[in-house]
């Protein structure tokens, strides 16, 4: 009986989480079976890491072993996370990914706390043909606000392409969550269109002031 109450006592032990880790460079993937533990990006926890990938006219899917992920620490409680691949699509080709997840400011001794008041949306590596566009689309869900970020490059056969690589949001009220949808869609109607990588940023006060 004793030796059965510490063996359930030791299994006990190994189901009780231990504190998150920080962020490391790596692929999507291996963020995504990464999602119990979780990993911390400054004053941000982030998890649950999931994945969708879609391609036609040829185009190949980007697999998720083939996005790196790089976090990225500035001053001033800016953390971010940069996405990068080789997103590409040629003439006649579509190809799109999808990359949801959770970022949660991590508690404060001092009331109320971190929270999250700015989303920044960065991209880069935008080329584009004839008529084509390279879509970066960032929701960030929270219960005060549902906005979207979008950055860009947009061709439609005239000379000069419109291209957009930040979008900011500021947020109503300060979130200690936030959902995350990243969205990549690459279309080429005609020429070959690409984007390297994209960074999601996100900005902490405590306390913030509204």
């Amino acid at each position: 009986m004793k030796q059965l109450f510490l063996l359930t006592a030791s299994i006990v032990l190994l189901r009780v989480p231990g504190p998150a880790a920080p962020c490391a460079p790596g692929t999507l993937a291996s963020y995504m079976v990464s999602t119990a533990a979780a990993c911390t990006l400054g004053n941000l926890t982030v998890s649950g890491f999931k994945y969708k990938a879609s391609a036609t006219g040829g185009a190949s899917e980007i697999t998720p072993d083939q996005i790196m992920v790089q976090p990225l620490l500035a001053p001033v409680g800016t953390y971010g996370l940069q996405f990068t691949a080789s997103w590409k699509a040629d003439t006649g080709q579509t190809q799109g990914s999808l990359i949801t997840y959770k970022v949660v400011a991590q508690p404060s001794t001092t009331p109320p706390g971190n929270t999250i008041k700015e989303a920044i949306l960065n991209g880069s590596g935008f080329t584009g043909g004839l008529v084509t566009s390279a879509i970066v689309t960032e929701g960030t869900a929270a219960v005060s606000s549902v906005s979207p970020l979008q950055v860009y490059e947009k061709c439609n056969g005239a000379t000069v392409c419109q291209t957009k690589t930040s979008s900011t949001l500021t947020l109503k009220k300060p979130a200690a969550a936030l959902a995350v949808s990243d969205k990549v869609a690459l279309t080429a109607k005609q020429g070959a269109t690409t984007v390297a990588n994209f960074t999601d940023w996100f900005v902490v006060c405590q306390p913030c002031v509204n």
